[in-house]
């Protein structure tokens, strides 16, 4: 399928990316997390913002923007090292990374076969649906193999 190395890579990957799976389905408080684990720990903006070096309004201007999904990572990382906490950032994929890759080698080879079965059409020399379906098979080995330069396009 791919190489060893990115295989490797694949699979340690899929491997951390398991862990978010599972706890990926909550979600963000109303007001934002840092809110939410400031006032659980019975602190002020002000005490916060004591704690982080900048003014009260400043907080409550992080937390807007936290809440509206528009803080940065940075500032984030900031607030929450300012609370006693971690930041974990991850993108997590609704499935795996295998299973999305032949979603997409599938997309592309029906694309590709699609395309020459419509000129031959107009040829007169169609292509059976059996014949269709294992081009389209054959193909996804090999654009599983060896992606071609448009395998991530959208057709």
């Amino acid at each position: 399928m791919m190489n060893d190395f990115k295989r490797l890579t694949c699979d340690q990957l899929e491997q951390k990316i398991s862990v978010f799976r599972i706890s990926s389905d909550h979600d963000v408080p109303r007001g934002g997390w840092a809110k939410a684990i400031r006032n659980a720990l019975g602190m002020t903006a002000a005490a916060l913002a004591g704690r982080m070096g900048i003014t009260q309004s400043a907080v409550s201007q992080l937390e807007s923007s936290e809440a509206s999904e528009g803080i940065s990572l940075s500032s984030l990382r900031r607030m929450a090292a300012a609370l006693e906490c971690k930041l974990v950032y991850a993108l997590v994929p609704q499935t795996t990374l295998d299973s999305i890759r032949c979603e997409q080698a599938v997309k592309r080879a029906s694309h590709l076969v699609q395309s020459v079965s419509t000129s031959m059409q107009l040829e007169d020399q169609n292509i059976s649906e059996p014949e269709r379906k294992r081009q389209i098979e054959a193909l996804v080995q090999r654009l599983l193999e060896r992606p071609d330069a448009g395998f991530w396009d959208e057709s």
